[in-house]
C-alpha cells in the first residue's frame, strides 16, 4: 500500500546556457517539469535528454544534475513519497498541456493547504497513468471498435465495415474480441443496440418499430427476438404502466 504523496516545496528555476546544476540527491521526490530549454540530465545511472513538456522524476537519494545546453526554466516540486511510489521515471506533456497547468497551480497556491492536496492527487493520479503500458495494437483496435459500436450501432453497421475502417481483417477483430473481451464484435455490437432499445422501451413512449429503427433493428420482430432472449419478457411487458 503506497502513501498519499505529501506536498514539501514547489518552484521555478531559470539557468543561462552553459549555467549546469550540480550533482546532487535528496531524501524526498523531485518532480521537474521542463518549460523551455533543451537540458541533458544525468539521473543514477541514465541520462536523459529533457526539452518542453518533458517531465522527469527523481527518487529519494539518486544523485542527479542538470546540463544547460540553451539556457532553461522549469517548475520544480518536493514530495514526500514512498521510493517504490509507481511513477515513471520520465513522461511528457499532452497537446493539452495538462502536467503544465498542475505543475504551475501547485507553484503558486500558497495558501490553501486543501487546494495544493487536491492539486498533488490529481497530478499523482495523471503520473501512474504515464507509468501504465501503452495499449497493445490488439486492445487499440478493439476499443476503436467499441467507440464506433456506440457512435454508429444505428447506422445498420457491419462488422466487416468496422474492421476495414480499422484496417484489420474480420477474422483479425474477432480474434481479438475473443481473446480480450470472450466474445464476439458481433455480440459486442448487438448488446450496444439491445442497451439502447431497452432503454427506450422501458423510459419512452416510442412506438416499436420506432425504437428499433432508432437502434439499428431490421424490424420490430427482430427487435422482439432480441429482447426476449435478453430478458425472457417481450417488449411490451416491459412498458412502464
Amino acid at each position: 500500500m503506497h502513501k498519499s504523496p505529501r506536498l514539501l516545496g514547489a518552484g521555478v528555476h531559470t539557468a543561462a546556457p552553459g549555467k549546469d546544476y550540480p550533482s546532487h540527491a535528496h531524501t524526498s521526490w523531485e518532480l521537474v517539469y521542463y518549460v523551455r530549454g533543451r537540458i541533458t540530465c544525468p539521473v543514477g545511472d541514465e541520462t536523459y535528454d529533457a526539452t518542453p513538456g518533458t517531465v522527469l522524476l527523481t527518487p529519494p537519494h539518486t544523485w542527479h544534475a542538470e546540463q544547460s545546453r540553451t539556457g532553461y526554466a522549469n517548475r520544480f516540486l518536493q514530495v514526500d513519497a514512498a521510493t517504490t511510489h509507481p511513477w515513471p521515471r520520465l513522461c511528457y506533456d499532452d497537446t493539452a498541456h495538462t502536467l503544465r497547468r498542475v505543475f504551475d497551480e501547485l507553484v503558486r497556491e500558497t495558501e490553501s493547504e486543501d487546494l495544493r492536496t487536491l492539486l498533488l492527487a490529481e497530478l499523482d493520479l495523471r503520473l501512474r497513468r504515464a507509468a501504465s503500458p501503452p495499449p497493445t495494437l490488439a486492445e487499440q483496435v478493439v476499443a476503436q471498435a467499441e467507440q464506433l459500436f456506440e457512435e454508429q450501432f444505428a447506422a445498420g453497421l457491419r462488422i466487416a465495415d468496422v474492421a476495414a475502417e480499422l484496417g484489420i481483417s474480420p477474422s483479425g477483430l474477432r480474434a481479438a474480441f475473443t481473446r480480450l473481451r470472450n466474445t464476439s464484435p458481433q455480440t459486442a455490437l448487438q448488446a450496444v443496440r439491445l442497451r439502447h432499445a431497452l432503454a427506450h422501451i422501458r423510459n419512452s413512449t416510442l412506438p416499436l418499430q420506432a425504437i428499433a429503427e432508432l437502434t439499428g433493428y431490421n424490424s420490430v420482430s427482430h427487435l422482439s427476438r432480441h429482447v426476449k432472449a435478453s430478458t425472457s419478457s417481450p417488449p411490451g411487458a416491459l412498458r412502464s404502466p
